[in-house]
């Protein structure tokens, strides 16, 4: 017998194609968002497996960081710009949770779940979230959380200062930009805990630095870092 309801969702395929949200291309597979063509062209970087990567490398010398990783390659033009871009300004929510939840499996293979205790996404400043209408940092953080099966802290630091982007900008720059924007809020519920913070695209360091500084106020506190994507230059 004829489920009605694929069937209803195949006729208005036929008028409103589902499309890969990296590539465009249609012919998903029922619940799929990204086509298997463009997955299995993602440019991984595998630094959940190799501690000493090049996001470490940013925070050695500068900030105590347990772990630190990014899941994707950033490059201009590249599927990987093309997904975060449908995430932060087309509002795909449910491309950001899947995401999330692939940087969580593959953290999860490395064996970061057994020692990690909560999850914090970077913040935004007010604001700007009320104007997008969320947070894309939170939004990845949800979908590691299911992944690891780890508790999202949205709430445990601020951003209470506006600052300009920090797009070509010198990592002297950027620190400048950032510094003393972040406070610290709830932060009884993250002592003595291993917490890993979370943003959509690192490239000097700076913005996840300071947040991260602010976070090892707390006392007892261990701190690891995850990215989508890792851009030398953007």
């Amino acid at each position: 017998m004829t489920n009605p309801v694929k069937y209803l969702q195949d006729f208005a395929s036929l008028f409103y194609p589902r499309t890969c949200a990296a590539c465009g291309g249609d012919g998903l597979d029922d619940g799929q968002m990204i086509c298997w063509g463009c997955i299995n062209q993602l440019p991984l970087t595998g630094f959940e497996k190799q501690p000493d990567n090049l996001v470490a490398e940013l925070f050695a010398g500068r900030m105590q960081v347990q772990s630190a990783t990014a899941f994707l390659f950033f490059g201009k033009e590249s599927l990987v710009q093309h997904l975060i871009y449908r995430l932060k300004y087309k509002g795909n929510i449910e491309l950001g949770i899947l995401l999330g939840n692939m940087m969580g499996k593959a953290m999860v293979d490395a064996g970061w779940h057994h020692t990690m205790d909560a999850i914090v996404p970077l913040p935004l400043n007010r604001k700007k979230e009320a104007k997008r209408g969320f947070n894309q940092a939170e939004i990845l953080a949800k979908g590691i959380g299911q992944a690891m099966g780890k508790p999202v802290e949205p709430v445990a630091v601020i951003r209470s200062k506006f600052t300009e982007t920090q797009t070509r900008k010198s990592r002297a720059q950027r620190w400048d930009n950032v510094a003393e924007v972040f406070d610290l809020l709830q932060n009884h519920s993250l002592d003595n805990k291993h917490v890993l913070l979370v943003d959509d695209v690192v490239t000097t360091g700076a913005t996840l630095e300071a947040c991260g500084q602010v976070l090892l106020k707390t006392p007892g506190l261990k701190l690891s870092i995850a990215t989508l994507a890792f851009a030398s230059k953007i």
